[in-house]
């Protein structure tokens, strides 16, 4: 049953990812350059709240509340609650956008303004199910959202409709999928309610939207410093070499939802160890394999992908394949720590991954030449992995020599 529910979270992950990524596919190609650009600004902030709303109110789901029988109605209507207070100063930053947009632009920003509360909602509804052990109604209302908007909006797009009608196809989507997870849940946002339970968990819920904070800080600002010793190309092509290893962030983010209940559930039994296990050894497999096969993309591929960035990309390869290598045992020691809720070695773990990701590509590069800043990232990543396994290794020597004055006092 276990194997089953994190199958169905990984399929969720999937249908989510891809159906994403089609809808921003679509909006490219009947928008124009600067409407695009336009739109990709309100959408990338749209993603940053949503990322928000996931270390603050998502991850403290998963940590606090799988075990089973420990989430209730109160607890589910106040957790939906909780997401509606995130999704107001979403909604308010997108509509100062739209201010500052003006014109025709600003009814973008309108729509994705409108958009932000109903995506932010459904998404909190997902991490509810996996949270209850329910991931096929996670994967039952992300599959509504992509049958009705993805069909939708590609009709309008071949009709000649603009941008903004196949956003609208898109929001509807998301407000049908919103309306059938309420249905499934059974349940409706209580706003004060979630006031009260989000400080009743701040011990968590603020220290994970820290962690995600500071790790968004340092990845954007070390891009556009980076810009100084590299260029505006060299820049280009790291973001276009990340490109090529992205699907692996999808499966980390997967694992990381997938696993974290079931290790809650299974602490303090064999099964803990198992499903790390099985977990390391799937993450690491697909790790492996999908590097080899960038490693290995052929010339003609590469450039059908990235186009002109590709020549400055293809060297690039070898350090993000290292680097996502390095990923799977932080990713892993990442979900132990949750599941464990040793909340100071995951915020230490973090906090080395976002110091030496703002430093060491930036140290890396002063010579300008991206490959060696793409291998200041992964020493990042191995330096934060590495933290880890030595903050695990440190806490299980200090065990027993914690329990030993106990054994002698008791002779």
């Amino acid at each position: 049953m276990g194997a089953l529910r994190r199958f169905t979270t990984f399929a969720d992950q999937g249908v989510s990812s891809v159906s994403n990524f089609v809808a921003v596919a679509v909006a490219a190609n009947v928008a124009g350059t600067g409407e695009f650009g336009q739109f990709s600004l309100a959408y990338a902030g749209l993603l940053l709240f949503l990322g928000a709303q996931r270390a603050f109110v998502g991850e403290t789901l998963l940590v606090r509340y799988s075990r089973t029988g420990a989430l209730n109605a109160p607890v589910i209507a106040a957790s939906l609650g909780g997401s509606v207070l995130v999704a107001v100063p979403a909604a308010l930053f997108l509509l100062a956008g739209a201010g500052l947009a003006g014109g025709q632009d600003a009814l973008l920003w309108l729509v994705m303004a409108l958009a932000a509360p109903f995506i932010l909602l459904q998404d909190s509804l997902r991490y509810l199910f996996i949270c209850q052990g329910l991931p096929v109604r996670a994967l039952a209302v992300d599959g509504i959202w992509a049958c009705v908007s993805i069909p939708a909006m590609l009709l309008a797009a071949a009709a000649g409709r603009p941008l903004l009608p196949v956003l609208a196809c898109w929001v509807g989507g998301a407000l049908a999928a919103l309306v059938t997870g309420l249905v499934l849940a059974r349940s409706l946002p209580a706003v004060p309610a979630g006031a009260r339970w989000l400080w009743l968990n701040r011990d968590c819920a603020f220290r994970y939207l820290a962690e995600f904070a500071a790790l968004n800080a340092s990845s954007f600002a070390v891009l556009y410093l980076l810009v100084f010793p590299l260029g505006a190309a060299g820049v280009g092509a790291l973001r276009a070499a990340q490109l090529l290893f992205s699907p692996l962030n999808t499966v980390f983010s997967a694992l990381k939802t997938a696993i974290i209940p079931e290790l809650v559930r299974s602490r303090g039994t064999a099964a803990f160890r198992r499903r790390m296990l099985e977990a390391s050894a799937v993450v690491g497999v697909l790790a492996v394999g999908w590097g080899a096969a960038v490693l290995f993309l052929p010339a003609a591929a590469g450039e059908w992908m990235l186009g002109d960035t590709w020549a400055n990309a293809t060297e690039l390869r070898w350090p993000y394949a290292v680097q996502y290598l390095a990923m799977v045992p932080y990713t892993i020691m990442l979900a132990y720590f949750r599941a464990s809720v040793a909340n100071r070695l995951s915020t230490a773990m973090r906090g080395v991954l976002a110091g030496s990701t703002l430093v060491l590509p930036l140290c890396f590069a002063l010579n300008s030449s991206a490959a060696s800043a793409a291998w200041g990232f992964a020493a990042a990543v191995a330096l934060a992995s590495a933290c880890g396994l030595l903050s695990i290794a440190a806490g299980r020597r200090s065990k027993p020599e914690a329990a030993a004055p106990q054994q002698v006092s008791s002779g």
